[in-house]
Order: C-alpha cells, then structure tokens, then sequence
C-alpha cells in the first residue's frame, strides 16, 4: 500500500497519474489543475523517481493498475 493523501489519491483514482515499474511518477498528459499542492507535488515531479518504502507497493499492482490507463 503505498500512502496518498485525500487529494492525491483521488488524483490517482482518476488516472491522473500513476507510478511505472521503475517507481517514476507518470503524469496524464491532459492533467491541469489549479490546486497548487497537486502542480508541485505530481505535475512538476512528472518523470521523477519516488520513494517507496520496502513491500510498501507490489509491483504486479503496479503493472495490472497500468495496463488499464492508456496514456501509459
């Protein structure tokens, strides 16, 4: 389980961004918001590596949750 705030897990459930396989923060191309938490903390991070905690996410999720967005 990988822990997200209110705001970013509805961002994240709304398949605005997602996490790849090598733990990088991949952003929807079409994702604009005007929430300034949202800009510093998933727009301008796009591309960049994240920290995950060991066993915090399984990367089958990772794999299965992407194959279902097709921005990917």
């Amino acid at each position: 389980m990988l822990p997200l705030s209110k705001a970013h897990h509805a961002a994240f459930d709304r398949e605005l961004f997602t996490i790849d396989e090598d733990y990088r923060l991949r952003v929807n191309p079409e994702f604009e918001t005007e929430s300034d938490v949202l800009q510093r903390t998933v727009v301008e991070q796009h591309e960049d590596h994240i920290a995950v905690p060991d066993g915090s996410l399984d990367p089958a999720y990772v794999q299965q949750h992407n194959l279902m967005i097709e921005w990917v």
